[in-house]
C-alpha cells in the first residue's frame, strides 16, 4: 500500500493533516519531523510513497529544498507539496499551513483524485477515528461508538452527543488496547471539522506565522460561537474568549495602516464575520484613543464589545445584515431571521454572565444597532443611546463601508462623506471627525 509522507515537526498540525487527508481523500500518512529523516525514509521506502507534503523550513533546515534536491538526484518522480511561507520554484505550494481546503485540493490534483472519486468513495457505516483524537476534545459533536469485542459487526454507544466525557475514559480505553472509536458515516465530516478546529485553536502564536495566526483566530472564533450555543459561559469558553480578544487587539494595535491589515485579512481568505470583528476593533480603538473621555480601560472595553457583539451569528450572510429592510429581503430561513433580529440581545445575555466583563458592556451590545432592548435595527438613534454605543455604531458603519469596498485605494473623503450623510446630529458627527486622523 502506498503512503503519503508528511514532513512536519508540529504535532498538532501533523495530527489534523493526517485526519483530514484520510477523511477527504482516503490517504494513509507516514510522518517524520525533518528533511533528514525524510531522506532516510525515501532511501529505503521510495517505492511506497505516492506524495510528499513538507514544510518549507523546519527550524534552520530548508526541509523542502533538501527533499526536492534528493528526488532530482535519484530521478524519483514523486509529487511534492510545500507548506508554509517561502518560495520553492516549480513546486506546488500552500503558503498558509492552516488552509486545509487548498491543501486537500492540491493533494487531490497531485494524485489524480477527482471530485467524483471523492463523492463516490465507499465509506463504512461506522467511520473509524483513531482514539488519540479524543484527547483533543472534551465533548463530541456527534454520538461515538465502540466496536463490540465479541460481535465485531456490532457498534455500541460509548459517548453521547454534546455530553462532557472524562479524560480517564479515553486513557482507560487506550490501556485496554482500543485503537479506534467510531462515528456514523453521516457525522464524520462534522466530527473531523470540530476536532480540526479544536487543534487549530490550541496552536500558540509562536508556533505559526502571522498570516497563519489570522486563520487560526478565525477558526477559533467560529468554534467559540458554537461552544457558547452548546455550553454557554464556562471556564473553557472564558479562556478561549480571552485568548482570541488578546490576539485581535494585538493585531489592531501593531497594524500601522488599516489597508495593510485589510490586505492580510483578504489574502488569508478569512470569513466576513472575522474581518468585520478585526477591522471594527482597529477602528474602535482609534476613535476611543482620540476622543476626549477615552482611556486605556475604554479601549479595552471597545475591543471586548467588538469581539462579542455578533458572537451568536452563525455565518457571513447573517453578519452582513444591518437593517430591518435587508433582513426582510434576505433569503435566510425564518429561524435565521429570528436569530439576526435578536442577536444583540442574545450576545448581551452571554456578556452579562461573563466574569469581570468591562462595566456596561452588555448594555452597549444591546444598543449597537440603535435599539435599547437589543431587538432589530433602528434607523433613528435616540438620546438615550450611551456615548460608547454611539462610538461603536459609528465604528461599525465605517467598518461596513470599508468591507463593502474591500480592495483598492481607500478614499477617506468619500468614506467620511458617506458617514456624515448617515449620522447628521452633532453628537455623532463629533465621533465621525475622529476618523480624519485614521491612517488608511
Amino acid at each position: 500500500m502506498k503512503l503519503t509522507l508528511l514532513v512536519e515537526n508540529n504535532p498538532k498540525i501533523e495530527s489534523f493533516y493526517k485526519l483530514n487527508l484520510f477523511t477527504w481523500l482516503g490517504l494513509e500518512t507516514s510522518c517524520v519531523k525533518s528533511g533528514a529523516l525524510a531522506l532516510e525514509h525515501l532511501t529505503s521506502h521510495s517505492d511506497s510513497v505516492n506524495l510528499i507534503i513538507v514544510r518549507c523550513r523546519i527550524g534552520k533546515e530548508e526541509a523542502a529544498q533538501v527533499i526536492i534536491d534528493f528526488l532530482k538526484l535519484k530521478s524519483l518522480e514523486i509529487p511534492v507539496i510545500v507548506i508554509g511561507p517561502g518560495e520553492v520554484p516549480d513546486v506546488t505550494c500552500v503558503a498558509n499551513s492552516l488552509d486545509l481546503k487548498l491543501l486537500i485540493k492540491k493533494a487531490a490534483v497531485a494524485l489524480n483524485i477527482t471530485a467524483k472519486d471523492m463523492s463516490n468513495k465507499v465509506v463504512a457505516d461506522y467511520f473509524p477515528i483513531p482514539i488519540g483524537y479524543f484527547n483533543s476534545i472534551k465533548r463530541s459533536v456527534c454520538s461515538v461508538y465502540i466496536q463490540d469485542t465479541q460481535m465485531p459487526q456490532l457498534y455500541n454507544l460509548k459517548i453521547d452527543k454534546l455530553k462532557d466525557f472524562d479524560a480517564n475514559l479515553i486513557s482507560g480505553l487506550i490501556q485496554e488496547g482500543v485503537n479506534c472509536l467510531y462515528v456514523d458515516k453521516m457525522d464524520r465530516l462534522d466530527f473531523v471539522n470540530n476536532v480540526t478546529s479544536e487543534l487549530i485553536s490550541d496552536l500558540k502564536a509562536e508556533e505559526i506565522s502571522e498570516d497563519e495566526l489570522i486563520t487560526a483566530v478565525d477558526k477559533s472564533v467560529e468554534l467559540l460561537s458554537k461552544k457558547l450555543l452548546t455550553i454557554g459561559i464556562t471556564e473553557e469558553t472564558i479562556a478561549l474568549s480571552k485568548k482570541n480578544i488578546a490576539i485581535i487587539t494585538a493585531n489592531a494595535r501593531k497594524s500601522t495602516k488599516l489597508s495593510k491589515l485589510l490586505d492580510r485579512l483578504l489574502s488569508n481568505k478569512t470569513s466576513y464575520l472575522y474581518k468585520h470583528t478585526q477591522i471594527l476593533t482597529y477602528v474602535g480603538i482609534h476613535i476611543v484613543h482620540n476622543i476626549d473621555w477615552g482611556n486605556a480601560d475604554q479601549e479595552e472595553k471597545i475591543s471586548f464589545i467588538a469581539f462579542f457583539h455578533d458572537i451568536v451569528l452563525e455565518n457571513d450572510l447573517q453578519c452582513q445584515i444591518s437593517s430591518m429592510n435587508e433582513l426582510k429581503k434576505s433569503k435566510l430561513s425564518e429561524a435565521e431571521k429570528t436569530l439576526v433580529e435578536k442577536h444583540a440581545q442574545l450576545a448581551a445575555e452571554y456578556v452579562a454572565k461573563f466574569p469581570h466583563a468591562p462595566m456596561g458592556s452588555d448594555q452597549i451590545i444591546r444598543q449597537h444597532h440603535g435599539q435599547l432592548h437589543g431587538l432589530g435595527f433602528s434607523d433613528h438613534y435616540g438620546a438615550n443611546i450611551s456615548p460608547m454605543a454611539m462610538v461603536f455604531i459609528v465604528a461599525e458603519e465605517f467598518t461596513k463601508i470599508i468591507l463593502k469596498q474591500e480592495s483598492g485605494k481607500m478614499n477617506r473623503e468619500e468614506m467620511l462623506r458617506e458617514l456624515r450623510e448617515e449620522f447628521t446630529t452633532s453628537r455623532f458627527l463629533k465621533i465621525v471627525d475622529k476618523l480624519e486622523t485614521l491612517i488608511l
